[in-house]
């Protein structure tokens, strides 16, 4: 094989392989918001609270009642329905993304 087809089978193959890992990557965060989303609603759910439409948002640490978090949380805030009150629940969840993070907490409203 000629060095300048040499050259390009290494170019195309290293883009093809960033390219798959891209695709991993994003289809492994997609997988773990489900799980995130799916935990959140069987909590409000087992503590017989509806969660309200859009009442499951990301948000930093500021405006959190958590002092701490790292890279591998997200902190969700979500507003829910229950016995006709509307009330705010916190969760810090593990991404599983870094070794820099806390453990996963619920703050829910007593």
């Amino acid at each position: 094989m000629d060095k300048a087809k040499k050259s390009k089978v290494i170019i195309v193959s290293f883009l093809a392989v960033a390219i798959l890992m891209g695709v991993l990557a994003y289809m492994g965060m997609a997988v773990t918001g489900n799980e995130h989303m799916a935990t959140i609603q069987s909590v409000i759910a087992e503590k017989g609270g509806v969660i309200e439409a859009g009442g499951v948002t990301v948000v930093p640490l500021e405006e959190s009642p958590f002092e701490k978090s790292g890279k591998g949380n997200t902190i969700y805030r979500i507003v829910y329905t229950k016995d006709g009150q509307t009330l705010t629940a916190w969760y810090r969840s593990d991404n599983h993304s870094s070794i820099i993070k806390e453990p996963e907490e619920w703050i829910l409203p007593q």
